[in-house]
């Protein structure tokens, strides 16, 4: 089995099952204890699959030598600080993010509390293909549990604002998706001042991202017909991806909110303000927005942990997805659904700007991302299909055109980005016809 964009992801009864979670455990403890790694914090979101792979994981990682401390239900940017502030931790984070509760998976993190290497990614892939060979009984591990693993890491976000900052006087709507955000956002918010209202945050182990706004924006103005609120937060069901909306119905992707951060940085002169990182989903319209700011874009693969690795190789601060992964390195190494909302709303005040102005500076250019179901996803792959495509691309120069297999799901995805709708929409008829 090979790394997708975010780690293994697939269904609990037939990929990420308790057999292959074992023998992850034991291979990937043999390679980080060679590696000098002691023990590791593991981490979950609220799907009911979670204790059984828990379990699992934790008796594959003992069995290696390994120490597991267990840190329970947590969001997987509190799991990159844990590793990070904890000496000589590796991270695993259990967990299927935006996908439905039938799903899981797993993600690492090194002891900056980055996402692994490319180099570590193979070299785990390839070690699975051998047996288990349990240390003997004096090596074995042993299990500890992290009892305040939530109260440090609310601690810690609330640090990201240096006391310059608080949610007093504020109401906000949270939907956590019912995930493993369902009480740390809450908890967070109410300890900065703000009232809160609550949406999605009574996990029962199934419900997990059903009917959030996270996948569905269009609640976001059901949120706002029904309720009185200054901001309202979705986060997806691992607590690294945020959409923002205010009480007009103004909603910000991962590309407002990159640029709301990237403009404070560089009215404060901070330090690699200069420069972000986003993907090619990143819209084309953002970059000449930020042009205007004297600040560069740079470009990667689809998925956070390309993200990371771009900041880190080129010592930048902050880097996003359109989806909402947003990464600032001052304050941690992870996308971090919970600073980056507060540290957005703090933004917002230092620039004396509203969400809707901060819109109204980005000429969005007409994108649409489609998901296609097909039955093998590796027709992309063929020299016909690949033929045509650069032949749309040749006849379409303006236009942005990606189409890839998903790395989590069973789809095929296209994103397509041109100056009107009506070329964009030309350039989908064609590439769906080629799919389908």
């Amino acid at each position: 089995m090979k790394f997708g964009t975010d780690g293994f992801r697939g269904p609990a009864d037939t990929i990420i099952t308790p057999d292959f979670c074992l023998r992850l455990g034991f291979h990937t403890g043999s390679i980080i204890k060679e590696k000098g790694y002691e023990s590791v914090i593991i981490g979950k979101d609220t799907r009911v699959s979670g204790y059984m792979l828990e379990a699992a994981l934790q008796a594959g990682f003992i069995s290696a030598g390994i120490d597991v401390k267990l840190a329970g239900p947590i969001p997987t940017p509190a799991v990159s600080f844990l590793t990070a502030t904890y000496a000589g931790q590796f991270g695993v984070v259990i967990s299927a993010s935006h996908n439905p509760f039938y799903d899981n998976g797993i993600k690492f993190f090194n002891r900056h509390g980055r996402k692994i290497s490319q180099d570590l990614e193979h070299e785990i892939e390839k070690r699975l293909k051998e047996d288990n060979k349990p240390v003997k009984a004096k090596e074995l591990g042993k299990a500890f549990r992290i009892d305040s693993a939530s109260g440090r890491y609310v601690e810690y976000c609330k640090s990201t604002l240096k006391g310059n900052y608080n949610l007093q006087n504020k109401k906000i709507l949270i939907d956590a998706a019912n995930g493993a955000n369902y009480k740390i956002t809450p908890m967070l918010l109410r300890e900065l001042g703000a009232e809160t209202i609550q949406i999605n945050c009574d996990p029962d182990g199934f419900n997990i991202n059903v009917d959030s706004a996270v996948l569905n924006e269009n609640l976001f103005e059901e949120y706002s017909k029904n309720n009185d609120f200054d901001y309202c937060v979705a986060v997806d069901g691992d607590g690294d991806r945020i959409i923002l909306a205010d009480n007009k119905g103004t909603i910000f992707s991962g590309d407002d909110i990159l640029y709301t951060l990237a403009a404070r940085n560089k009215v404060l002169g901070k330090k690699a303000s200069d420069k972000v990182v986003g993907t090619v989903m990143s819209n084309q319209g953002l970059v000449e927005a930020l042009e205007k700011l004297d600040i560069s874009f740079l470009r990667t693969e689809v998925g956070d942990k390309f993200i990371s690795r771009e900041l880190v190789k080129n010592d930048l601060n902050v880097g996003a997805e359109p989806s909402g992964h947003i990464i600032q390195r001052e304050f941690s190494e992870s996308g971090d659904a919970n600073i980056a909302l507060i540290q957005t709303l703090s933004a917002l005040q230092e620039l004396d700007t509203t969400m809707a102005e901060i819109k109204s500076k980005i000429s969005y250019k007409p994108l649409t991302l489609k998901n296609f179901s097909v039955k093998d996803a590796t027709i992309i792959e063929t020299e016909g299909f690949n033929g045509t495509l650069e032949n749309l691309k040749k006849n379409h120069p303006d236009a942005r055109i990606s189409v890839r297999k998903s790395g989590t799901e069973p789809i095929v995805r296209a994103m397509v980005e041109a100056d009107t709708e009506t070329e964009k929409d030309k350039i989908l008829d064609k590439i769906e016809s080629l799919i389908s």
